[in-house]
């Protein structure tokens, strides 16, 4: 988009330009005829001015006016029409400015409370552990605590590190090998089961059958981390996040669904836009988890969606990647 509005506005540009220099030049040239129909005049020669104004004689003059009359017309009326496609150009490109410095506003809001809050944690409990300050009946609890806030504060990096590699790079496909898609869900599972205890959710995953993709094992740990993480942190206590996996024709279908909060058709539209987060939005983060979701799944030649029944009912994440059956 930044490349077609500079590429608009060059163009704009030049054709501005264009239009002064020939209007210049036109009438440096009329002057010049005027100059040469003074002195014809001045000796009383009345055809040889209407000669030097363009005409073939003085009786002519009147056609070569409304002539002259039609094309200022024409190009007073493209000049006016390329001066207000100029304007409009330069007011996309100040509100695109504007857009982009809101969205580094709510970055670094969500940057902030992402990374300050776990670091804050952490910093509290291991002064508290050098002051011994920490009853020994409480102290495994408090650790793991601590270490939840540095897996917390590791993932916010993971996501800022990944994003400026997708944004300063572009897009490179991952290295893809073979492996179980319900391996991945599992492993993914695993690493985050702690902190939906901690929040009083839980995570299930019932029943999942094998599925042999091709695929980054990595990249789609980031995929299952973030699409679990939100779900967690958009549900509240008592409540679970469900996951599922199946096959549908070439594709295998991965649902994340939770019981939280909801979204509308604003979020909805939104959802998979880098920084964005909802008006109503209290759990902080960088806005960058479910844009890494997409980049990466797109990455994979698949493709994620987001859907709700509305507040208060819900959301499910849905990625279909091309399925490439096979052995392990």
């Amino acid at each position: 988009m930044a490349r077609s509005s500079t590429l608009l506005t060059a163009i704009l540009l030049a054709a501005n330009l264009a239009l002064v220099a020939w209007w210049t030049w036109f009438q440096i040239r009329r002057s010049d005829e005027l100059e040469h129909a003074a002195q014809f005049l001045a000796q009383g020669d009345a055809d040889g001015a209407a000669r030097a104004l363009g005409a073939a004689d003085s009786k002519s003059l009147a056609e070569v006016a409304q002539t002259h009359r039609r094309m200022f017309l024409s190009e007073g009326s493209v000049f006016l029409v390329v001066l207000v496609l100029a304007g409009v150009a330069v007011i996309v490109v100040l509100r695109r400015q504007a857009r982009l410095r809101a969205d580094h506003d709510r970055f670094l809001a969500g940057a902030t409370h992402e990374l300050k809050t776990p670091l804050a944690t952490i910093q509290l409990l291991l002064e508290s552990l050098r002051e011994g300050r920490l009853p020994p009946d409480k102290r495994d609890r408090y650790l793991q605590s601590g270490l939840l806030e540095a897996t917390r504060l590791a993932a916010g990096l993971d996501n800022l590190l990944t994003a400026a590699g997708l944004r300063d790079r572009g897009m490179r496909r991952p290295p893809h090998q073979s492996g179980d898609l319900a391996a991945d869900v599992r492993r993914a599972i695993a690493s985050l089961t702690a902190r939906a205890e901690a929040a009083g959710i839980s995570l299930r995953a019932d029943d999942l059958p094998l599925v042999a993709a091709v695929r980054d094992p990595e990249a789609m740990q980031l995929v299952l981390h973030n699409l679990l993480d939100n779900a967690v942190k958009y549900s509240p206590r008592g409540s679970c996040v469900m996951v599922t996996l199946a096959r549908d024709g070439e594709d295998a279908v991965l649902t994340v669904r939770d019981e939280g909060q909801g979204m509308d058709q604003e979020a909805l539209a939104n959802a998979f836009v880098p920084f964005w987060r909802g008006r109503d939005s209290g759990t902080g983060g960088t806005g960058l988890g479910l844009f890494l979701v997409r980049e990466l799944v797109q990455a994979h030649g698949g493709t994620v969606e987001a859907s709700s029944a509305g507040i208060g009912r819900g959301s499910a994440m849905t990625v279909r990647l091309p399925w490439r059956g096979g052995e392990l």
